[in-house]
């Protein structure tokens, strides 16, 4: 049985930003997932709380990447850079 994986070049890209998220202490901390017909990368900003975002691999889709955020797709893409532009985007909050 083969499981569905992230390139290194694509874990790259991905940690690339996360690393930059994590050194501002927007995003807390990451795990991947590997099932057969999908690869999910999480994003956490808190320990106690479900992922973020998720960036899913999927080989069986047209598009074979997917961003989305508390179950709700944000994005999807043949290609990840795409996706990580979208991640890229400084968290803005309202401040009164």
């Amino acid at each position: 049985m083969s499981f569905v994986r992230f390139k290194k070049e694509e874990i790259n890209q991905i940690m690339e930003i996360y690393s930059k998220k994590i050194s501002i202490g927007e995003w807390k901390d990451y795990s991947i997932s590997f099932r057969k017909n999908c690869a999910i990368f999480s994003i956490h900003r808190s320990y106690r709380v479900g992922p973020l975002f998720q960036i899913t691999k999927n080989h069986f889709n047209s598009n074979p990447f997917i961003l989305s955020s508390r179950n709700s797709i944000i994005a999807t893409s043949t290609k990840l850079k795409p996706l990580l532009s979208y991640l890229k985007k400084p968290h803005l909050k309202l401040v009164r």
